[in-house]
């Protein structure tokens, strides 16, 4: 479901950073997550953000963007099960260097 971006509460905390883009993680002040991405349609390109998930913590929040950032690349296509664990791998690395996921 796409939203206004204005939507997100004055309260949360909005958590962004390039290497996420166009995804960005909140956490309410009454301690839950949510994963959105920040989307563009129509002629006019009017902007929204879309609810991807609600994650139970900080750690699984990452790893629900990481997993979109594989899932929304350029590329669609992977040869074999090797290519798509190694774009994986390439995707989790980026992630971790901002936080540990473990």
């Amino acid at each position: 479901m796409l939203r206004d971006p204005n939507s997100i509460a004055k309260d949360d905390r909005v958590i962004e950073d390039p290497v996420m883009e166009p995804f960005f993680i909140t956490k309410s002040k009454n301690g839950g997550f949510a994963v959105y991405r920040r989307v563009e349609k129509g002629t006019n390109k009017k902007k929204y953000i879309e609810n991807i998930g609600y994650p139970s913590n900080f750690n699984s929040a990452l790893k629900v963007v990481s997993m979109q950032l594989l899932n929304f690349s350029e590329k669609t296509h992977y040869k074999s099960v090797k290519e798509y664990i190694s774009a994986w791998n390439e995707v989790k690395t980026k992630m971790e260097t901002l936080t540990d996921l473990e």
